[in-house]
C-alpha cells in the first residue's frame, strides 16, 4: 500500500477524471431520452459546472505532482512515455469539447437536436479519455498492469461514476420529475450496471492475477494484506450507487410512466413548484437529491479504493 500512497496524485487523477468526464455520458442519455423545458435546460447547464469542477480538481492533482521533481520521478514508474501523448491529446480534446459545449449551452444557442448530438460527442470523448488512461498503463513494464482489462476497468469507472453524476446534475436542476416519465430510468440503470460489471471484473481479475504472480515467487504470501477487504469496500460502493440510482429513477420500484396519466402528470410538476409533497410518496421522490448525493459519494469511494488497489498491486 506504500506504493499507492506514494502515487496518491495519480490515484486522485484516475479517480476523479473518469467519473467527472463520464457525467457527460449521463447527460447525453438524459437529453437523448427526455425532453426538458427551456428553464430546466438552463438550470442543467448551470449545474454542469459541478462535474467540470471535479474534473479540474483531478487535473490539478496531477499537475501539482508533476511540478515536483520528487514526485515526477515515481509517478509514472514503469509507464512508457509514448502513451502519455495519447492521454494528453484525449484530455485536451475532451476539455475543448466540454468547454465549447458549455459555453454554447449557456448562451442559449443550443437547440434540442444539436444539444443531443453535441452532448453525445462529448460523452464519447469522455470514453476515449478513459480508454487512453487505461492504454497508458496497459503498455507499462509492470506485469500486473499489462492487460486489456486495465482500460476496460477505467472505462467502467467512467460509466459507473459518470451516469449517477449526470443524473445528479439533472436532479439539482429540478428535472427528475420529467425524466422519470421517459426511458431514462431504464437506460441509465442499464448503462450504469454495465459500467459496474466492467469495473468489478477488471478489479477482481487484477487482484487474482497479482496474487497468483506473487505466489509464484513467494508461496503462501499475500501480495496485499487485506486486499479482499478493499475489494469488498469497492464493490459495496458500486452496489450502493445502483440502489440509490434505482430508488430515485424508479420510485416505488417502477417507472413513473407506468403509473398512469393522472399520476404521471402530477409527478411531472417539479417539486420546487409544488406547495406540498405527499408524505406517502416513495423516498426516492421525497429525497431524490440526498439519495443521489449519497450514491455518488459511495461510487466515488468505490472507485478510489479500487484505484488504491491498482497502484498497490504492482508486481
Amino acid at each position: 500500500m506504500d506504493l499507492a500512497l506514494l502515487q496518491m496524485p495519480l490515484v486522485l487523477f484516475t479517480t476523479l477524471v473518469p467519473m467527472a468526464s463520464g457525467a457527460f455520458v449521463g447527460l447525453a442519455l438524459a437529453f437523448l431520452t427526455s425532453r426538458f423545458s427551456k428553464e430546466c435546460l438552463a438550470r442543467i447547464d448551470r449545474w454542469t459546472l459541478l462535474p467540470m469542477a471535479i474534473l479540474a480538481v483531478g487535473y490539478i492533482a496531477s499537475f501539482v505532482a508533476l511540478s515536483s521533481p520528487q514526485y515526477s520521478m515515481s509517478l509514472f514508474q514503469g509507464v512508457d512515455i509514448a502513451p502519455l501523448s495519447f492521454v494528453g491529446i484525449a484530455g485536451m480534446l475532451f476539455i475543448a469539447l466540454a468547454v465549447v459545449y458549455w459555453i454554447i449551452a449557456m448562451t442559449g444557442n443550443l437547440d434540442e437536436r444539436p444539444r443531443k448530438v453535441f452532448a453525445t460527442v462529448v460523452g464519447a470523448a469522455s470514453l476515449l479519455l478513459s480508454l487512453s488512461i487505461g492504454v497508458m498503463y496497459m503498455g507499462s513494464a509492470v506485469l500486473t498492469w499489462n492487460s486489456p482489462l486495465v482500460p476496460l476497468g477505467i472505462i467502467g469507472f467512467c460509466i459507473a461514476g459518470g451516469v449517477p453524476l449526470g443524473v445528479l446534475v439533472v436532479a439539482l436542476a429540478g428535472g427528475m420529475p420529467e425524466a422519470r416519465l421517459t426511458r431514462l430510468p431504464t437506460v441509465a440503470l442499464f448503462t450504469a450496471f454495465i459500467g459496474v460489471v466492467a469495473a468489478i471484473v477488471a478489479v477482481s481479475a487484477q487482484l487474482l492475477f497479482a496474487q497468483s504472480t506473487f505466489n509464484a515467487f513467494f508461496p503462501g504470501s499475500d501480495v496485499l494484506p487485506g486486499s479482499w477487504v478493499y475489494l469488498v469496500i469497492s464493490i459495496v460502493g458500486f452496489v450502493v450507487m445502483l440502489a440509490t440510482l434505482r430508488a430515485t429513477l424508479m420510485p416505488g420500484g417502477r417507472n413513473v410512466a407506468a403509473m398512469g396519466r393522472t399520476a404521471g402528470a402530477a409527478a411531472a410538476i417539479p417539486l420546487r413548484d409544488r406547495e406540498d409533497v405527499d408524505a406517502d410518496a416513495p423516498v426516492g421522490v421525497r429525497s431524490a437529491i440526498p439519495l443521489l448525493v449519497a450514491g455518488n459519494a459511495a461510487v466515488l469511494i468505490g472507485i478510489f479504493v479500487a484505484r488504491l488497489m491498482f497502484y498497490a498491486l504492482q508486481v
